[in-house]
């Protein structure tokens, strides 16, 4: 299978649009911006126009939908690199956005042998704009996530996207900005914490709810900030105990620590975005999907 796509959790990429705004500090050295400002093709920020492509480059879906058919498949598609699907605008330029996602969802409903993954650093826009036949039970083939690159933005995001109806929700921890670890979307504790515990004498021990799936990255590029390797072997630690998480270690990106014993050391990695694995501890060397069974 030829895949379209340099991501390592993915087969395809598709963007609906080029073009965002910062709403994190995972944003900071965003490498769509960057990449967006080397073609030209769209400008950043709540006022900026946003970049379409053509009908041809999104039609690309079909093909991609026939092979996984033909192969007897499912392939994956990140939607989107390039924009994030859930972002609203004022006026005609959210009009156009608007526009833009009815025909994505039509192409996703279409496409039955391909994964949508949709991940967005603003859950709380999902159940918004998605269709309104999608709000009790989303298509099989839509799975949704949400960044979360500091405990912050896990605990403000996970809680949301928990209570969106898709098969699969996940996590993706890069860039990896600090020590995150996992909490239950229910009762707010973390996972070695919630266990057998009441919230209080009334209240039934909580059974724990986490994500299906976390991909854990560190940041690469100009600029890109430093990761320690204790912040993944935290998540993966954290993914094992929740039993039904599954975790995918990405990249170590360009900075990447080791312990801090004496001293945190940069590992010297010939991979510059860290994500040839095999220059990593073995107990990294995680790379797993969430198990998922499709009706077709």
């Amino acid at each position: 299978m030829v895949a379209n796509s340099k991501i390592e959790w993915c087969h395809h990429t598709l963007n609906p649009w080029w073009g965002c705004t910062k709403v994190s500090p995972g944003c900071a050295n965003c490498y769509a911006e960057a990449f967006s400002k080397r073609t030209g093709r769209a400008e950043w920020g709540g006022e900026k126009a946003r970049w379409f492509p053509t009908a041809a480059y999104l039609n690309q879906a079909f093909d991609w939908n026939a092979k996984a058919k033909a192969a007897g498949e499912r392939h994956r598609v990140f939607c989107a690199s390039m924009c994030d699907v859930f972002e609203e605008q004022e006026g005609e330029r959210g009009e156009l956005l608007d526009i833009e996602r009815a025909r994505l969802w039509t192409r996703i409903k279409a496409t039955a042998h391909l994964d949508w993954l949709l991940l967005t650093k603003r859950p709380e826009n999902v159940m918004r704009l998605l269709p309104a036949e999608w709000q009790t039970s989303l298509p099989r083939n839509v799975w949704v996530g949400a960044s979360a690159e500091d405990q912050k933005r896990l605990e403000e995001r996970w809680p949301i996207l928990a209570r969106i109806p898709a098969v699969v929700r996940f996590l993706s921890c890069e860039p990896l900005l600090e020590e995150v670890r996992l909490v239950c979307s229910i009762c707010g504790r973390r996972v070695g914490e919630h266990s057998n515990l009441r919230a209080d004498l009334r209240v039934l021990a909580c059974p724990g709810h986490f994500p299906d799936w976390v991909i854990v990255g560190g940041e690469s590029g100009h600029g890109a900030r430093e990761f320690f390797l204790p912040w993944a072997r935290g998540l993966v630690h954290d993914c094992k105990a929740a039993l039904l998480t599954a975790c995918f270690v990405k990249q170590l990106g360009a900075k990447a620590f080791g312990p801090a014993v004496p001293v945190p050391r940069r590992l010297k990695l010939m991979d510059g975005k860290g994500g040839d694995w095999n220059e990593w501890p073995e107990d990294l060397r995680i790379r797993q999907y969430p198990e998922v069974s499709h009706v077709l």
